[in-house]
């Protein structure tokens, strides 16, 4: 089979398909595939030529582009389904975490403006993967889980100087005194 004939070979995007039915033309149409006459009921028509419904295929899957939609793709002087044309020449852009190529057909979690790889949708301070109906936090950039951003909320409101510090340090040591003291929780050994 020959190639078929495209004639802007820089067009490139979405282009109509549509099926027409023989008898309502008055003569035989040629396919711009396979060049021979169409006598069956039905013919494609798609940039502005007319197809058997198994010559218009995609150049890559092979698939009837008639029968996966009313829209074909052409780049380079081929007929490409919308999976394919993606797969070839489109990108959604860069995953927001990993920093790595997104392929346009893949499927993506978008926060604002950031994109992401479904396995790159994870707290950026402990990684835990977010489940349906999980709340997150975008801050500075970064994806948070709620307990991640309340830690970062609650010391970020804390005025940094040394002694706060280390009152935070006496007080943690007090309660690790306290328990090993007998006071406060009792310990698994008291029970």
């Amino acid at each position: 089979m020959t190639e078929p004939a495209i004639t802007d070979t820089e067009t490139s995007g979405p282009m109509q398909i549509q099926t027409e039915e023989v008898n309502s033309m008055a003569k035989q149409q040629e396919c711009a595939g396979c060049k021979k006459k169409i006598s069956e009921r039905y013919l494609l028509k798609a940039l502005d030529q007319y197809w058997h419904e198994d010559c218009l295929k995609c150049s890559c899957c092979d698939c009837r582009l008639g029968e996966v939609g009313s829209t074909l793709f052409t780049k380079a002087n081929l007929l490409l389904c919308r999976r394919d044309y993606l797969r070839l020449f489109g990108t959604t852009g860069y995953c927001s975490a990993c920093s790595k190529m997104i392929p346009a057909f893949e499927m993506v979690m978008r926060a604002k403006s950031n994109v992401y790889h479904l396995e790159c949708f994870a707290c950026q301070q402990c990684n835990h993967r977010f489940c349906v109906g999980d709340r997150f936090y975008l801050c500075d950039n970064k994806i948070l889980c709620e307990y991640d951003y309340e830690e970062r909320v609650v010391f970020a409101s804390m005025p940094y100087n040394y002694n706060a510090l280390s009152q935070i340090k006496r007080q943690a040591n007090s309660l690790s005194d306290d328990i090993s003291s007998g006071y406060g929780s009792p310990s698994p050994t008291s029970l």
